[in-house]
Order: C-alpha cells, then sequence, then structure tokens
C-alpha cells in the first residue's frame, strides 16, 4: 500500500500505516494468549460480516463506556443545538465530527475515542450502539429496577439461567434506558423461580414426568405464602445452601453430591410415585442433551 494509491482512494496513508501496525499488535496478543488458533495477518482479509461488526461495537462500548453519549430529544433541542449530544460526564454539549461517516446519521447513542475543541467540541472515533446493550454490557455504571412483573420472568434453556425485564437508569446524568431482558439479580427471589422451573422439569427435562404427580403446583414457591408449606423451606432452602440458582451451578454440586435435593424433592411427591423418582436420581440428562 503506497501513499499514492491511499491519496486515490480517499485514505490517510499514515492512518493506514497505524491500522497494519495495530493488528500485527492485536495478532501477536492473541497468539500470546493461545497459541494454538494460529492467528495471522491476513493481506486479504474479507471485510467482516454483520455479526462481526455487532461484536466489534460492542467491544468499543465496553472497552470505552466513560466516552457515551445520548444525542438530544426534540424537545430539548433547539435551533442552535440542532445535532448535538450530551455526553456522560461533561456538562457541555459536544457533536460528531464533520469528517465522520456518522455525521449525517446522527444515531441516538454512540461512543467516541477522543474530543477536540474547535468551535465546538467534536467527537471523533465515534460508533454506533444500541441503547439496550448499556445495562448487559456497564452493569456497574446503571442503577437497575426491581425484575418486572410484566413480562414476567422466564428460564432461559441455552443459558441454564433464570431471566427477567430490568428497567433502568444510565451514568451521573441518570439517562432512562427501557425494559432489557437481564439475569434476575441474585437474592432469595431469584432461587424461588429457580425452583419453580426445577419442578416443572424445565431445568432437567427428566423430571418432567413427574409434573403431573406433585402435590402443589410448582407455582407456589414464587408466591407470597410459599413459607407457610414446609415442603416448600425445604427446597428453598437446599437451593441456598448450596448456592443453587442456575442449571450448571446444580450439575457441579450433583458432581460431587448424587443425592442432592433427592429428599427435599421426595416432599413433593406421593409414596406411589418417590421409588421412580429415586430409579432415576441425579436426573441429569438436560433437554438439550435430549434434542
Amino acid at each position: 500500500m503506497t501513499p499514492a494509491f491511499c491519496g486515490s482512494h480517499g485514505m490517510r496513508y499514515k492512518a493506514m500505516v497505524e491500522i497494519r501496525r495495530l493488528r500485527r499488535q492485536l495478532t501477536n496478543a492473541v497468539n500470546a494468549v493461545d497459541p494454538e488458533c494460529g492467528v495471522f495477518v491476513d493481506p486479504k482479509m474479507q471485510p467482516p460480516s454483520l455479526l462481526q461488526i455487532k461484536l466489534l461495537r460492542e467491544i468499543a462500548l465496553a472497552g470505552m463506556g466513560d466516552h457515551v453519549a445520548r444525542k438530544l430529544s426534540t424537545d430539548e433541542e433547539t435551533k442552535e443545538t440542532k445535532g448535538a449530544y450530551k455526553a456522560e460526564g461533561l456538562e457541555d454539549l459536544v457533536y460528531i465530527h464533520p469528517n465522520s461517516i456518522l455525521f449525517k446519521h446522527l444515531p441516538q447513542y454512540i461512543v467516541y475515542q477522543e474530543i477536540i475543541e474547535t468551535k465546538k467540541l467534536y467527537m471523533r472515533g465515534v460508533t454506533a450502539i444500541e441503547v439496550d446493550w448499556l445495562p448487559r454490557l456497564l452493569p456497574h455504571m446503571c442503577t437497575l429496577s426491581k425484575p418486572l412483573e410484566e413480562p414476567a420472568p422466564s428460564y432461559h434453556d441455552n443459558t441454564g439461567t433464570v431471566r427477567c425485564y430490568m428497567t433502568s437508569t444510565f451514568g451521573r446524568n441518570s439517562w432512562p434506558i427501557p425494559a432489557v431482558e437481564l439475569e434476575f439479580p441474585s437474592g432469595l427471589e431469584k432461587y424461588n423461580y429457580f425452583a419453580k422451573y426445577l419442578l416443572e422439569g424445565k431445568v432437567v427435562s427428566s423430571l418432567t414426568q413427574f409434573v403431573p404427580h406433585l402435590l402443589s403446583t410448582p407455582s407456589t414457591m414464587i408466591k407470597s405464602w410459599a413459607k407457610l408449606q414446609p415442603k416448600t423451606q425445604v427446597f428453598l432452602q437446599e437451593l441456598v445452601r448450596e448456592h443453587v440458582d442456575s442449571r450448571d451451578k446444580l450439575l457441579q454440586v450433583w458432581q460431587h453430591n448424587d443425592k442432592y435435593l433427592l429428599s427435599a424433592y421426595l416432599q413433593w411427591l406421593p409414596k406411589e410415585k418417590q421409588a421412580d423418582l429415586i430409579n432415576i436420581w441425579p436426573p441429569t440428562r438436560r433437554k438439550t442433551d435430549e434434542k
């Protein structure tokens, strides 16, 4: 790549040299961490796919959380501040640099690499981000609400975790973030929901056969009066004792204690079904294993 080639294609030669230097540096870093991956600088590397572009944008946000900016809303904007952004931690308004490819698009949320001051404060190295990435990638900068009742919490088989929707605010300016699905926050309520899904056979599919025979409905575990029933308390206490609030944690406990939860589960079944449960315990086959 020559200065003449870069000039004829609208590229800065020094910037392209720096890009190549960074590529070599990143390649060496990856190989140092994982020598078996064998990555190398490919001069004919294809442009990134849509998925790779999304991941690169997420990486930019995760690494520059203190450089997030939000476009002024229509109500906030005036003729003088058209196209302005409010940056996290800054009082003055900032603008996307005219040389940026995003200058004409003005995404609602962006991250920037640096700010330069001329007639205005301009952001350079700008990357568009999605607002729902903020609580997922920068939870330490968000204030989360309690889990919403609607949409109701749910169990995700692909992660083996309890998920819920929560609203939040971001940063020192408390920018409101709409409801986003996240892992249920740690606490007693999370154990209650995990117990419900475990009893429903959603966590371990081989337990599904016992659902019609349960002495109480699994939803009892999340009722306000659940503690009034001894079997719900025993089941919950067993989960809390071993810190089991996800499928992976449950499987880990079963690896060193294959009788874990058996006595607690037996209290949910009539006597004529208890022998069937004992015969398959621990029921370690996952739903994903059976597909």
